[in-house]
């Protein structure tokens, strides 16, 4: 029997115990890219394989690169594409283009660090993308082709768009005109400000290298999806941008070589870092995500000669595999040795030598040998036997090697390539030998670069173990201290048999369900589909009530328990058609695409709705909490009271509404009803609006605090129940200001499940909190993907980050970003405070009734009075002793669930979805560990839970 101060103490205990194994679990998993230190050098190139020392020649002398953020393969050469003028380029044979393929995480940071150092990032950088503070993951001491351009070839390089390049590359540019990434909402300014520089930068005298970065169509996917009808319109503007630069780099290239003969033309790059899926988002591995489109345009490829013919015509659209396929970092090689500088250190890519249209075969061995030494260079490493100069009077037989070890093989491919070089050298003529070693150094360069890409990470075991070992104390602890709970319950329920079988069948079940979710988790098809468990598993919970029901022999109750169930079971199938998510059916269509497309109006009037009907819970809630009959002189105050937190709870629901329709697009659709809105809300600043918004909500919290206070200064003993769902109201006008206005009527629909959850908890179906909590644990991860989450970042909607925050802060945009995507599973924290309330006031009536004679032991005089008092207090005392056990159970839950993940991926963490299924699951778990349940479920509800007892 534990007391509640001691077990305060050893939760206390046993969340440290978990903290700590996140923090070491986490450090040996998510470790830092092994990498070569320092910078590649003109002097470690190696010589000819016959001893001799050629030169870098660089094939170009200027270089713009062109990144639009998002810029899906099919966006540029898909039929529905609006980027005319690149496909006509295309089409008439004067640009080269590819389909690149990028690799998980698919956000910026990462894709500018594998674009610019030819490395596969760290996962953890998907982590550090929304950090724009952060400057651990700078890249100014890794090798990369823009430090190798300012130091070898003494460039220029200016850089306009998107600040993250700022924070990779400090003190790196010559210009800079920076612009923030995460203002998701803004998809007409982020773009202009980019623009603006174009024209006067490529006018401007002696400038060498131009980046710029573009967000405007990365936003268009995040806030209406790549089907939306801004998207084409935007692939125009960017179309138009394209056209600019061409023109303005062609008639200034055939000035400088008329003047010049000896000046080398300008590159012009167009890529984008990644793509995005069905929904606009993008940060997992789906085919859309990881298709980006390149294209590489020049004055010199600018005739029908030098571009294959292979190149003029696409390959695969559904696939969205168009033209040849490459890999996003083979960029890095072929960019360093078109410009004649070393290629960086770390890189994995292989040279593309269908941009070689102007050398001839020799240059094009030569070309490989420095990408084969500078990959040996990465395998010496791992290998120090390695022989990155084979001596080529040695080399046997292809047939002498051994194939079945790796370096063994890449030995022999490396010095067969060298081999055939050498004798291409000696034999200009033996176009043999030439195709061999081609062949020879694709085939090193090929098995060299996807072997080090899978094999890049080094984990940290020993932390890993030292994370599982803390993990496992937590879990023992939890259990233990969860069976003296439940021990505990029991007795408390013994004297009503009439609900045992009931709750003992549901406890069952509950622990079967927990059992077989801890399976899903080593399962990478599991995982992306999580959402199917939850929805199945809570419909048969519901289906074995409704089976439950009949055992009753009270039939009013069997058809209050049966409809009851039935409905929450309709409820659930309609929710789960709101929103496809997961990986297999994410494109499929649902009820947000039509809402979005053919019925926009019904999506407004059911935003209304909800607004409206949320609105009259609201005030009547409020009402509810200021009646007092006790004394006239101060129920004025109550009454003024009341009538005030009703007219803020008023002017919030009319203000969040003004900014939905103008945020999200309403206003076209309703302008009589958003002018007499504006008319009651003269505020006209979208920031200053929504921190309005902030500040009533805080006003009302806080006039019904004082409520209580002025209401209990005239009855003793507290109503525990009126204050926590004010609470649940008020937040869920949050929610609604945080989220997209076709998801806001869920909310509506979690309403209604809340009270049939109520309605059916009643004496002869009494949940026990171990079946209870798993009711309340189903439903927040039912409401978390049924708002569209999965556990891939490409479901992370960014889109409301900035809500009333005009600059970046990684604290608050954070925290906007936590309370918009977790904001099912916060809603039904706080709704889960009420129904722990009505569970204890439903079991203390029923206490009440089979005790009545103990109850009734007072003394005459003043018994009434002392009765209600300590009614109060054993409610009070009671109520605390259920949050404690609610905090034991969700705290086990989420514990178990950790340590499985932990143990699924130490033991796959080879596997080959480890990076793309594994990895972002484990980051949502500790999402959902240390702020959900950490933040939200113990320390936020903790504050309400006393913030309502009186």
């Amino acid at each position: 029997m534990y007391s509640p101060r001691k077990k305060c103490q050893i939760l206390f205990n046993i969340s440290i115990l978990q903290l700590l194994g996140i923090f070491f679990f986490a450090k040996g998993f998510f470790p830092y890219k092994t990498s070569l230190s320092g910078l590649s050098t003109v002097n470690e190139l190696p010589p000819l394989p016959n001893g001799e020392k050629t030169p870098l020649e660089p094939k170009f002398d200027r270089l713009v690169f062109m990144l639009i953020d998002a810029l899906r393969s099919d966006f540029v050469f898909g039929k529905n594409s609006g980027m005319e003028f690149v496909q006509s380029l295309v089409a008439e044979r004067r640009a080269i283009p590819y389909t690149a393929i990028a690799t998980a995480p698919t956000v910026t940071l990462p894709r500018i660090k594998a674009l610019t150092t030819g490395t596969v990032p760290n996962f953890l950088d998907a982590i550090l993308n929304i950090a724009e503070s952060d400057t651990s993951s700078s890249l100014a001491d890794q090798d990369n082709w823009l430090v190798q351009l300012k130091n070898v070839n003494n460039k220029s390089i200016s850089f306009f768009g998107d600040d993250t390049w700022i924070k990779l590359f400090p003190g790196l540019f010559h210009e800079t005109d920076g612009t923030t990434s995460f203002f998701a909402t803004d998809t007409v300014e982020v773009d202009l400000n980019v623009t603006r520089n174009v024209i006067p930068q490529l006018s401007k005298p002696g400038w060498d290298v131009l980046i710029f970065h573009y967000l405007g169509l990365d936003h268009v996917g995040h806030s209406t999806g790549p089907y939306s009808n801004l998207m084409v319109p935007k692939q125009r503007e960017m179309d138009e941008v394209v056209k600019i630069i061409y023109e303005i780099i062609l008639e200034q290239d055939k000035k400088r070589i008329r003047e010049d003969p000896n000046v080398k033309p300008t590159l012009f790059v167009l890529c984008g870092d990644h793509g995005m899926n069905e929904a606009g988002n993008h940060g997992g591995s789906s085919i859309g995500e990881i298709s980006t489109a390149f294209v590489f345009m020049s004055s010199i490829f600018d005739s029908v000669k030098q571009v294959p013919e292979t190149f003029s015509v696409p390959f695969d659209e559904h696939s969205m595999s168009f033209y040849k396929v490459i890999n996003q970092v083979d960029f890095v090689p072929t960019i360093s040795y078109l410009f004649g500088i070393p290629i960086p250190k770390n890189n994995l890519g292989l040279l593309l030598l269908d941009l070689m249209v102007d050398i001839d075969a020799l240059d094009k061995l030569r070309a490989l040998q420095l990408n084969a030494y500078q990959l040996s260079g990465i395998l010496k490493t791992s290998w120090p036997s390695f022989d990155r100069s084979p001596n080529v009077t040695s080399v046997t037989s292809v047939m002498d090697c051994d194939f079945n070890d790796d370096q063994a093989r890449l030995q022999c491919l490396y010095s067969m390539a060298y081999y055939y070089h050498d004798k291409s050298l000696n034999e200009v003529n033996d176009i043999n030998h030439i195709n061999n070693a081609l062949l020879f150094y694709d085939k090193f360069v090929t098995d060299s670069g996807s072997g080090l890409a899978s094999s890049f990470s080094d984990y940290d075991t020993t932390s890993m173990f030292i994370g599982l070992f803390f993990m496992i104390l937590s879990v023992f602890n939890y259990i233990k201290i969860m069976l003296v709970t439940y021990i505990q319950w029991n007795k408390r329920f013994d004297n009503q048999d009439g609900s045992k079988s009931q709750r003992s069948h549901l406890e069952f079940l509950s622990i079967i369900g927990i059992i077989a979710f801890c399976i899903t988790l080593f399962a990478s098809s599991y995982i992306e589909e999580e959402h199917q468990f939850w929805y199945y598993w809570i419909q048969t919970m519901f289906i074995y009530s409704v089976i439950l029901s009949f055992r009753l022999k009270n039939r009013t109750l069997f058809i209050k328990q049966a409809c009851t169930f039935m409905c929450q079971m309709v409820l659930v199938r309609l929710i789960r058609a709101w929103n496809q998510t997961g990986q297999k059916f994410a494109g499929t269509i649902d009820l947000k695409f039509y809402l979005n497309t053919s019925y926009i109006k019904l999506m407004w009037i059911l935003y209304f709705v909800t607004s409206s009907a949320l609105t009259i819970i609201t005030l009547r809630e409020i009402r509810k909490l200021y009646i007092n009959n006790n004394s006239r002189r101060n129920s004025v105050l109550s009454f003024i009271l009341q009538r005030f937190t009703q007219l803020i709870v008023i002017i919030i629901s009319i203000s969040v509404t003004k900014y939905k329709l103008e945020i999200d697009g309403g206003v076209e659709l309703f302008p009589k009803l958003f002018e007499l809105i504006s008319f009651i809300v003269r505020t006209t600043q979208i920031i200053t609006l929504a921190r309005l918004i902030y500040v009533l909500l805080i006003v009302s919290l806080v006039l019904c605090q004082l409520g209580i206070i002025v209401k209990n200064q005239l009855e003793k003993g507290s109503e525990i129940r009126k204050f926590p769902k004010i609470i649940l109201c008020l937040i869920t006008y949050l929610f609604i200001l945080l989220s997209r206005p076709h998801n806001v009527p869920l909310y509506g629909l979690y309403f209604i499940q809340f009270y049939l959850f109520i309605y059916y908890n009643d004496d002869n179906f009494l949940l026990t909190p171990l079946s209870c909590n798993f009711f309340l644990i189903s439903f927040e991860f039912l409401s978390f993907f049924s708002l569209g989450n999965s556990n891939s970042l490409s479901s992370i909607d960014i889109s409301h980050s900035y809500t009333g925050i005009n600059d970046y802060n990684v604290v608050l945009v954070g925290l906007t970003t936590f309370w918009g995507n977790w904001s099912g599973p916060i809603w039904w924290c706080f709704a889960s405070v009420i129904l722990r309330k009505e569970i204890l006031m439903r079991w203390k009536l029923t206490k009440k009734t089979n005790n009545d004679d103990n109850i009734r032991k007072v003394d005459d005089k003043g018994s009434d009075k002392t009765m209600q008092e300590n009614n109060a207090k054993d409610l009070s005392s009671l109520n605390t002793i259920l949050f404690l056990d609610y905090f034991i159970y969700t705290s086990l839950f989420h514990s178990i669930v950790l340590f499985i993940l932990s143990v699924g991926v130490m033991i796959l963490r080879n596997h080959l979805f480890i990076w793309t299924v594994f990895s972002p699951k484990y980051l949502y778990q500790i999402v959902w560990n240390i702020l959900f349940h950490f933040g939200v479920e113990i320390i936020l509800i903790g504050i309400f839970e006393i913030l309502s007892i009186n």
